[in-house]
């Protein structure tokens, strides 16, 4: 009885929940993924940030998920901390799991769900949504649309609630806007947003990162430090800077003493911790007793990179990690010559743009000859990757890159030997600016054969310089049956009698500097009247109001070379560029009350009027495509 009770115990005991001097090591910051999230392309994960007993490994598990993080699957052999998209992932999402173990037991912790990963070739999310404001109770949270392959015409949201790691979704009932106020039932939630963006003829919806776990009545702790790829454009990623991060300086060979520095930018108590990785930034593992702001490097650094992780605790608040570039590979103290001077990286980091790295300092002697190899890592600069064929001083960032810091793997010869070393990582590569007319194309002039039209472009962002190309069509009066006229390439164009009755369009397509073209569409004029008429339209309607559902829209007539004896409207639906247009039924008056149905359209008004015995007809400016 006495044996049955004691192996009872043991049992209990070994089934028990672990203490907190056996719980493994403890996660200060959530694993992240960045990344293009369309098959083909590859995504890359980082461990997030742990503090344990000892050394602490970590080991990488991916998973397929449904669209809503449900019915997730171990993806078989996908163990590294780099995933390569498969067709298999197409409307699904992907997550992360990093398992970290230190001598006290192991703990897991999961990265956001990436996707519903986009087909090859289509719209995707380059940088997902984010998610500001506090999680609490009564608090408003704020999505952004991320960024895209293509700058979306329009997107839709939808807020859904997650379980504490952000699987589990489902839907909140009615929360479509960008914003969503935190409610009682969010408690010991997490929240992540859907957003659905359209551009030209496709679609793609991406989940934005998660919040951490909603809390009532007082605001959430600070949230783990994550480093993800940049939600608005030209504002770079979050994540380390390469003017803010620590600074290590040193001779890279056993034997001699690293130096590390806090940012320069931030004040409080400061706390070291340098890291043994491999040579590509992977595999970190914490060096027993290295916590001072300097380190002698051993004969077991020799071959390894050495990473180090300064955390930042402000007086009364949260420490906050930053890491510096990556330091090595560490040469043997018998080595002939070891990098003194870390080589650096100069140019903006942004897609497009061409980094240069330099050779870096050595300290007994110049070498001979230098040959680059440049490595994609995470956005903390560590977990690299070479990038094939990238084998010269400088290197342009490609999409790939985005969300990614560089580096360069610099490999110096002194005679019959060589040395190599990384240079200093750079920032997470931004996106280029979004090309986009922020402001549409615009028309003026009379709508009347023989008369002169002229475009402009509007305004737009994008990478400098700028182009602009005209080219304006002829449609029917509805906007449909679109036709280029052969040669109206200019700015301006003089109506033909080919245009009586019609309505004439314009479409600038505009190309930056990283060759990126983007099209945009002013409202149609029109219907052109011949060249006898007396009563046209001088200056075209316009709306006022919000195209918002719900919202209420009015038609200002606009000018016309006589005075109106009296004024009909006929409000019709379009397409988001305008075009294609149909008459909404019922919608006879100057304002309009904008429905569900228009939701995703643009609106114009056809405006009539009558002076003396004339009549004639000019259609307003369009609205911007409505939103709910």
């Amino acid at each position: 009885m006495r044996l049955v009770l004691a192996i009872s115990a043991l049992v209990l005991v070994l089934a028990a929940p672990a203490g907190a001097a056996a719980a493994g090591p403890a996660n200060r910051a959530l694993p992240t993924v960045v990344g293009l999230a369309r098959v083909g392309e590859q995504i890359t994960g980082s461990s997030g940030t742990w503090s344990g007993s000892g050394t602490v490994s970590y080991s990488f598990q991916w998973n397929r998920c449904d669209t809503s993080g449900n019915g997730c699957a171990v993806i078989t052999g996908a163990v590294l901390p780099t995933y390569r998209l498969t067709a298999a992932d197409v409307g699904k999402t992907v997550g992360l799991t990093v398992t970290a173990k230190d001598s006290n037991g192991t703990a897991s912790a999961s990265a956001s769900l990436v996707g519903p990963i986009a087909p090859a070739s289509s719209l995707a999310s380059i940088g997902r949504p984010a998610i500001s404001g506090s999680v609490r109770v009564g608090s408003t949270l704020t999505v952004s649309i991320g960024i895209w392959t293509s700058a979306p015409s329009t997107e839709t949201y939808a807020w859904m609630r997650c379980n504490a790691i952000a699987r589990a979704c489902t839907a909140i009932s009615g929360a479509a806007a960008p914003t969503y106020v935190v409610g009682a039932s969010d408690v010991a939630h997490t929240l992540v947003a859907r957003v659905q963006a359209t551009a030209g003829p496709s679609t793609q919806a991406t989940l934005s990162l998660a919040t951490p776990v909603v809390v009532a009545g007082s605001a959430s702790p600070t949230p783990p430090t994550t480093t993800t790829t940049t939600t608005t454009t030209p504002a770079p990623p979050p994540g380390p800077s390469a003017g803010t991060r620590p600074a290590v300086t040193g001779m890279a060979k056993a034997g001699q003493r690293l130096t590390g520095s806090a940012p320069a930018t931030v004040t409080g108590a400061v706390a070291y911790q340098w890291y043994r990785c491999d040579t590509a930034g992977s595999h970190c593992s914490s060096i027993h007793g290295a916590v001072a702001a300097r380190y002698v490097l051993v004969t077991k650094d020799v071959g390894q990179t050495i990473g180090l992780t300064v955390r930042v605790t402000p007086t009364g608040g949260t420490a906050t990690p930053s890491y510096a570039s990556l330091v090595g590979p560490v040469a043997a103290a018998s080595a002939a010559d070891a990098s003194s001077v870390q080589p650096a990286v100069t140019g903006t980091p942004m897609q497009g743009k061409t980094l240069t790295a330099s050779a870096g300092t050595w300290g007994q002697a110049t070498p001979t000859a230098v040959a680059y190899a440049w490595w994609r890592c995470n956005a903390n600069g560590r977990i690299c990757a070479p990038i094939a064929g990238a084998a010269s001083a400088t290197y342009v960032p490609v999409a790939a890159d985005v969300g990614h810091a560089l580096a360069a793997l610099v490999t110096a010869t002194f005679g019959a030997t060589t040395q190599t070393a990384l240079s200093v990582a750079t920032d997470p590569i931004q996106a280029p600016p979004v090309l986009a007319a922020t402001t549409s194309p615009t028309v003026t002039g009379t709508p009347k054969v023989g008369r002169r039209l002229t475009g402009a472009t509007g305004v737009w962002t994008g990478t400098a310089p700028i182009s602009y190309h005209y080219q304006w069509y002829r449609c029917d009066s509805t906007g449909a049956h679109c036709a280029s006229v052969h040669g109206a390439t200019a700015a301006t164009y003089r109506i033909a009698s080919a245009d009586a009755g019609k309505s004439v369009g314009l479409t600038v397509t505009a190309t930056d500097g990283n060759g990126m073209k983007q099209p945009a569409y002013a409202s149609l004029v029109g219907p052109v009247a011949a060249a006898p008429a007396t009563l046209v339209s001088t200056v075209q309607p316009k709306l006022t109001g919000s195209p918002v559902q719900g919202q209420t829209l009015t038609v200002v007539a606009g000018t016309w070379s006589s005075t109106p004896a009296a004024t009909a409207y006929t409000w019709e639906r379009c397409n988001a560029n305008g075009r294609i247009c149909t008459t909404i039924a019922g919608a006879t008056s100057a304002s309009y009350a904008v429905t569900a149905a228009d939701v995703g359209h643009a609106l114009v008004a056809l405006v009539t009027v009558h002076a003396g015995s004339s009549t004639a007809a000019a259609l307003s400016s369009a609205s911007a495509a409505v939103k709910s």
